[in-house]
């Protein structure tokens, strides 16, 4: 099987599972919008071996298939960051509830003697 051809089954999969699952809300929108570009864009690149060749060319990559995996990759890497900031973000403000939860119970165990 072609490179190409592999990479555009792949994307079109993850196509279909964004938005299944956005259609379904178990994927939150905003994540569905980053799938659903990503699988876009990599159809795009599998689709057109020109733009793939002169894009994987510019970064010095000999194999043009491999730029495909690559921009994959980088894209993964860019969610996963994107995630990690939103899950310390969610900590904080679980850490801050569970903080002020605990002030006003003892407020009204004070109040109550």
């Amino acid at each position: 099987m072609n490179a190409y051809i592999y990479c555009f089954i792949l994307s079109l999969l993850f196509l279909a599972a964004a938005l299944y699952f956005s259609k379904t809300r178990v994927l939150n929108f905003k994540y569905s919008v980053f799938w659903i570009s990503i699988s876009l864009i990599l159809i795009m690149l599998s689709l057109n071996k020109r733009l793939t060749e002169k894009m994987a060319g510019l970064v010095n990559i000999s194999y043009a298939p491999a730029f495909l995996f690559v921009t994959g990759i980088v894209f993964a890497f860019f969610l996963i960051f994107y995630l990690t900031i939103t899950i310390s973000s969610l900590q904080n403000k679980i850490t801050k509830l569970v903080q002020e939860i605990g002030i006003i119970k003892s407020t009204k165990g004070n109040g109550d003697s």
